[in-house]
């Protein structure tokens, strides 16, 4: 979540940025930058990089732009499968991805990382004007938005840590998984870096 959702509207109006670009230039932007990559940065032995990564380890980690999973971690290219969504949730989605990973690509341990002053702790403060942005940017009327189980469905929380234990718990416990699979939590401090386990 961006540093001012929780705001009210009229302090995040006048401190929220507008938006950068139209989905062209975005376009644009990123054609270029991939134009800069395969000049300067692709390796072509990324080709030869095999499906099942290198340290057989999965990542179940937060799409926070704060962090970047694979240099928090010291990990390199290829090392570990990277799954990022809101809140680092263990979802259907989350857990079809670790299934395939464990079942198809080889992945022995799984690691689930949270972090510090995740925006998912104030989903329940925000969750009205989320759905209000549906209702105002989509075809979906609010009160089909604001369904009963909306909030659940967000996947908010309080506590980053307890989430972590929980989502390691969730893992551990769905019968898919491998009783020898290893199952890490991690929860990284976005102020100082440093990340440490969650028992």
């Amino acid at each position: 979540m961006p540093w001012w959702f929780g705001l009210p509207v009229e302090r995040e109006r006048a401190i929220r940025p507008g938006r950068a670009s139209s989905p062209v230039s975005i376009l644009d932007r990123l054609l270029e930058g991939n134009s800069r990559f395969v000049e300067d940065g692709w390796d072509p032995a990324d080709r030869e990089l095999a499906a099942p990564p290198a340290l057989r380890l999965a990542v179940v980690a937060c799409m926070d732009t704060r962090h970047n999973v694979e240099r928090v971690l010291g990990l390199r290219h290829g090392d570990a499968k990277v799954i990022r969504n809101a809140g680092n949730v263990v979802d259907d989605g989350t857990l079809r991805s670790l299934i395939v990973a464990v079942h198809l690509l080889d992945v022995e341990t799984i690691a689930i990382m949270g972090h510090t002053a995740c925006g998912m702790t104030i989903v329940g403060q925000g969750e009205f004007r989320i759905a209000r942005s549906i209702a105002t940017r989509t075809a979906v009327p609010l009160h089909d938005a604001m369904r009963p189980d909306f909030q659940r469905w967000l996947g908010g929380f309080h506590d980053p840590e307890d989430h972590v234990r929980r989502s390691v718990a969730l893992v551990r416990a769905n019968p898919y998984m491998p009783k020898d699979l290893g199952i890490l939590g991690l929860l990284y401090d976005n102020a100082t870096g440093r990340a440490h386990e969650v028992a």
